[in-house]
């Protein structure tokens, strides 16, 4: 039945908007331009704000951080210098203790100077003739043993005549003994002061080293030669660790030692002080070094900022006891930039969501202003708007209750004339003829099949108007067995299937539930499994499990028939599904058998593949009245059929009157059953008629229209 299109409540509504409303609504929307306007301003302000405060944080952090890189860099130099003190000290020390030794004395006056002819030998050939020489040799061992253990690359003794007697390295391919280091200018400051110092690159293998001399005098203080300590400036960069880049430079501003590779051997006399530098003295000519470009910085009121080929430092100077030499320590200002760009970003990101803000602010306050005319003209339209709505959900709810309806008096108005048609078939199948059996079998099956689809469609008109009623009650668990096995072996025999039920555990004699709708259940999947399978078959499967003062019974109803396809996931527990189209059914069978269980406590569940039978099976737990007797071997068997009960005195009971009795007998005569419904409520009393009304509901029920006729002339008065 279709619903009529309810109208529009806007259209009544509209008649009485045009008023104040209306004014407002325009009034509010007047009110946006200045809002824009004000908005914008409020915009300018917060940029300018950011970037002046954004710049002045900034300003300040960076400061912060370049005074704790110059103050970090200020510790490391102090600490460094003392290291590297320490070194050249050690340097002078080693060489002076190894100029007063005794046979370092006595070999220098061996030695004193070259006899004549001696330098015109090739220094292979002058090494030979001092190594043969075991003075040598054992002076060579304690140096090579001596610079071994200060890790110093070499020590040498040299004559007057600047020929080296010994070194620690006299056995080696590459022996300097031998070599002549005329010209040397800590060699002639050694003999002429006591002491010389230093830096150059050796001549073999050309590594840039310190030279620390020290003079060989006898015990009248004549000199007699000198004593060389080597120490390379690889092994000397070492000892300058930190996070900076410590630099040792000479006097000429050249690097002797750096922690960092591309300063080595380069020229920094730009960072130093006017008074540090000095020229060289050094007749060998050493390179002063590549000059590095070097400027000055001048950021944040910190001194000794410098940009190093490209590269921000700040620089922190330490005088080195010997004076030849300062430290200096180099703090990379790099990373300062990317400091500042995470401001920048920082500020581009709190300027954005700051505008974003304001811009939603004053949007959303624009909005309200605009909305808040618009709510009071909407309330008008929505209350009428929901009354009509109301309504018309009220209508539908009732138009489908009355479908519902419908459907449940079509199938009460059908099944009565197909059940008087049953009944008098069989009167019709005992008295006729051999030939016309078959006929009358026919129309049997026929009127069965559609009772059994009218059936199906009562109980989904009866669930879906009424909330599913579960009665339990006291019952015979192994009677209702047995009266369900008498139905299933006539059910399966209809398509040539054996049925058999498997009772296992201990089987309760009673327990409360309702039976009637258990039995409801289990015939609908017997039917449904006998229905599908042809020459197969049917099984009823009972375990029974006690828990406490429950039974846990697990029951399935399996078939070895055509099986249900679940790869497809059809959804079979809906109303009006159907497994196979073919099957010939409403669809509504295990739609209300779920509806049952779960009414029941339990749940209907499904295994199967196409082509190798289904199983469904569900679980119930019911309390326990009385338990199967113990040791009894009929505990765990299927009974077979009750004994008959002896009938009890009958009770006389209050009907209503002749006349409508009379009424009642015409009605079942004429199998009209929704009339009879109609005669109950209007003739019979729930109190006073209980008896007759119950006889009379449960004849009903099984459509037993002869047993209601009977009954209506049994209880006339005056058929006594």
């Amino acid at each position: 039945m279709d619903l009529p299109a309810p109208s529009s409540p806007f259209a009544d509504a509209d008649h009485g908007a045009t008023g104040k409303p209306a004014a407002a609504m325009k009034r509010g929307r007047e009110m946006l331009p200045l809002v824009r306007r004000a908005t914008l301003v409020l915009v300018l302000f917060w940029l300018c704000l950011v970037a002046g405060l954004g710049w002045w944080l900034s300003q300040r952090i960076a400061s912060q951080w370049t005074q704790s890189q110059a103050s970090s860099a200020a510790y490391e130099a102090e600490t460094t210098a003392r290291v590297v003190d320490r070194l050249f000290t050690q340097m002078v020390s080693v060489a002076n203790m190894v100029a007063s030794q005794s046979q370092v004395i006595e070999l220098a006056k061996r030695y004193r100077e070259d006899p004549p002819g001696l330098d015109a030998l090739t220094r292979q050939q002058r090494a030979a003739q001092f190594t043969a020489d075991p003075l040598v040799r054992k002076v060579g061992d304690f140096m090579d043993a001596l610079g071994a253990d200060l890790r110093y690359a070499r020590i040498y003794q040299n004559n007057l005549s600047d020929d080296t007697i010994t070194a620690s390295n006299w056995a080696a391919p590459d022996s300097i003994v031998g070599m002549i280091y005329s010209g040397r200018i800590y060699l002639n400051h050694a003999l002429r002061d006591g002491s010389g110092h230093s830096f150059g690159i050796a001549r073999i293998n050309k590594t840039p080293s310190y030279f620390v001399a020290s003079r060989i005098d006898d015990a009248q203080d004549v000199v007699q030669g000198s004593v060389t300590v080597k120490f390379d400036a690889p092994d000397m960069a070492h000892y300058l660790t930190g996070r900076h880049t410590a630099l040792i430079v000479n006097q000429q501003g050249r690097v002797t030692t750096s922690s960092s590779e591309p300063f080595m051997l380069r020229n920094v006399a730009g960072m130093l002080p006017a008074g540090v530098l000095h020229p060289s003295d050094d007749e060998d000519g050493e390179a002063l070094g590549d000059a590095m470009d070097i400027q000055p910085l001048a950021a944040y009121g910190i001194d000794g900022q410098w940009l190093i080929d490209g590269k921000p430092y700040v620089m922190k100077r330490q005088p080195l006891n010997n004076r030849q030499y300062q430290l200096l320590t180099l703090a990379s200002l790099e990373p300062l930039a990317a400091i500042r760009e995470q401001h920048l970003w920082t500020a581009i990101l709190v300027a954005s969501v700051g505008t974003v803000l304001i811009l939603l602010s004053c949007h959303i306050l624009g909005q309200m202003v605009v909305r808040r005319q618009d709510e009071k003209y909407a309330a008008m339209v929505t209350s009428a708007l929901n009354a009509d709505l109301s309504t018309a959900l009220s209508d539908a709810q009732t138009k489908e209750r009355q479908k519902v309806e419908v459907l449940g008096y079509i199938g009460h108005d059908l099944r009565a004339p197909l059940a008087t048609i049953k009944g008098y078939s069989e009167l019709l199948l005992t008295e006729a003829p051999e030939k016309q059996q078959g006929l009358v079998k026919t129309i049997q099956r026929s009127v069965k099949y559609q009772l059994d689809l009218i059936d199906e469609l009562l109980e989904y008109a009866k669930s879906e108007l009424q909330p599913l009623a579960v009665r339990p009650a006291p019952i015979d668990l192994q009677a209702l067995l047995a009266d369900i096995s008498d139905y299933a072996v006539s059910l399966c025999s209809q398509q040539n299937n054996h049925f058999h039920c498997h009772v296992s555990g201990a089987l309760p004699r009673r327990i409360a539930m309702d039976g009637k709708r258990l039995q409801q259940v289990l015939l609908n999947l017997i039917s449904n499994a006998a229905k599908f399978t042809r020459d197969g078959v049917v099984t009823l499967s009972v375990n029974a499990r006690e828990d406490g003062e429950f039974c846990v019974l697990h029951i399935a109803v399996s078939d070895t028939g055509i099986g249900i396809d679940l790869a497809q996931k059809p959804d079979i527990f809906d109303a009006f599904q159907q497994i196979q189209t073919e099957g010939g059914s409403t669809g509504l069978g295990l739609f209300i058998s779920q509806r049952i269980l779960m009414a029941m406590g339990g749940s209907l569940e499904v295994s199967s593949a196409a082509g190798q039978g289904t199983t469904f099976s569900f679980e119930l737990s019911v309390p326990i009245i009385e338990r199967s007797g113990a040791g009894s071997p009929e505990a765990n068997t299927l009974p077979g059929p009750p004994s008959r009960i002896a009938a009890a005195p009958v009770v006389a009971m209050a009907t209503p009157g002749d006349a409508a009795l009379d009424e009642l007998a015409e009605l079942a005569l004429q199998g009209r059953l929704t009339d009879i419904e109609g005669w109950i409520n209007r003739h019979t009393d729930h109190t006073v008629h209980a008896l007759f009304t119950a006889e009379l509901l449960d004849r009903l029920e099984q459509f037993d229209f002869a047993g209601i006729h009977q009954l209506a002339l049994r209880n006339k008065r005056g058929a006594g």
